[in-house]
């Protein structure tokens, strides 16, 4: 009998020894920092809720290319679908019916469409900006926290709660805009100093963001925005617009459609 319990014992062992271990939580900010190569990024496509309409407010795709310390260059395109509860849209004829292009290439901004469109002389295509935003009038309906960008991943994971591959959390405007140079770089009308953001990220199994949804006032709050991640990895080489597309002057007599850009 102690013969018996002595082999199944060390038979228990080897078994326990030869069991591979249980894989290492996900480290999404590690798997983020090693896609950090030049000319590579990732594409993305945003919705935000229509309260009356419906159709998502805002539909937003972009593609984002990194250099070895974060994103060097964007190129977002947002629509507006200005739509009531019986369907009714903006007039054919109306700036705010033009999708709106921005590219942006370390501080210098190219814009076309919706108002910026309206507002180019002929013969120009895009407006030039320098210090420049990432997105033009449509940023304020849309997402600015970026979780493709280090430093807002970094602020968000460090107060947030996990469950599997989903992570959730809040974080202040004053916070987001303290830590992110994505966000200071989108959001030109200022960060709302008591505002909270609550926020959901769903990683893949290699711990990259693939989905992350907003909510506005909190995690507790109406749901806001949805971004979808996709393509992490892909060859990325945005460039700016052929030079005698552009302008750096707009016609109206009315102030620019944006204000300066960032100031880092």
């Amino acid at each position: 009998m102690r013969k018996t319990l002595a082999v199944t014992t060390t038979a228990l062992a080897v078994l326990a020894t030869a069991t591979p271990a249980q894989a290492a939580p996900m480290d999404p900010l590690a798997a983020l920092r090693k896609q950090l190569i030049e000319g590579r990024g990732v594409s993305f496509a945003e919705i935000s809720p229509n309260l009356s309409g419906s159709k998502p407010a805002v539909e937003r795709k972009g593609l984002l290319q990194y250099g070895k310390a974060g994103i060097v260059a964007s190129d977002v395109t947002g629509k507006l679908n200005f739509e009531d509860k019986n369907g009714r849209k903006a007039a054919p004829e109306s700036p705010l019916r033009v999708p709106e292009r921005t590219i942006r290439i370390g501080r210098t901004s190219y814009v076309r469409g919706l108002i910026v469109g309206a507002m180019l002389p002929k013969g120009k295509s895009w407006w030039k900006q320098s210090p420049g935003w990432t997105s033009g009038y449509s940023a304020r309906f849309g997402d600015y926290l970026n979780v493709a960008e280090p430093a807002t991943l970094k602020a968000l994971l460090a107060h947030a709660k996990r469950s599997g591959n989903t992570y959730r959390g809040e974080i202040s405007e004053k916070e987001l805009f303290r830590v992110s140079a994505w966000t200071r770089a989108t959001a030109y009308w200022g960060p709302d100093k008591k505002a909270k953001i609550g926020w959901r990220l769903v990683v893949s199994t290699s711990g990259l963001p693939r989905q992350l949804t907003t909510y506005a006032g909190g995690i507790s709050g109406p749901k806001r925005r949805e971004t979808r991640f996709t393509g992490w990895g892909a060859k990325v080489a945005i460039k700016a617009p052929p030079a005698d597309e552009v302008t750096t002057k707009l016609e109206g007599d009315g102030p620019p459609p944006l204000p300066s850009g960032p100031g880092r």
